[in-house]
Parts: structure tokens; sequence; C-alpha cells
């Protein structure tokens, strides 16, 4: 996998702790979002109808930002190749 993921300064390197970590990550988000919009929103008085088309239009704006996202990142590494950041100390104190 091309994700680093980085726990008190050292690299997770083992390929099935990072697949626990994302799709972990990945269900707290989804439990959170489900929380808010199905519990949250009808306690303040948003009706439970606009809860689950809010549910649709937010899955379907995911989707097409996931999409334009990926569209976006292949159209500009052509245009101007591929770019990396890289932060270096220059000034380094030699003893």
């Amino acid at each position: 996998m091309a994700t680093r993921i980085l726990i008190n300064g050292k690299e997770v390197t083992n390929p099935f702790l990072k697949t626990i970590f994302i799709l972990g990550a990945i269900l707290t988000t989804a439990l959170v979002t489900s929380i808010v919009i199905f519990i949250l929103l009808p306690i303040i008085g948003v009706a439970v109808t606009l809860s689950v088309g809010f549910v649709i239009i937010f899955i379907a704006a995911s989707v097409i930002s996931v999409v334009a996202l990926g569209i976006a990142v292949v159209l500009f590494s052509w245009i101007f190749g591929i770019a990396e950041f890289r932060f270096e100390n220059f000034h380094k104190r030699h003893k």
C-alpha cells in the first residue's frame, strides 16, 4: 500500500495492520456520520425523510468528489508531470 501510517514516529509496515487501521478509520467516520444524521438531526427537529435525503445527497456528493479528485490528479500529472514536496534542513550545525 502507498499509505504511510506513523504511530509515535514509527511507521507501520505490516499490511494487515494497515488494512485494519484504514478500515477502522472508515468505520469510525461512518458511525459518527450516521449518529449525526439519524439521531441528532431528528432530535433537533429535522424530519427523518429529510435525513434520508441528506444521506443520499451526502453519498452522491462523496462519490462525485472522489471521481472529480481522481480526474483532477490524472489531468494535473499528465499536464505538469509528477510533483513531489520535500522539506529539508539545509542549515545543519557542524560540530
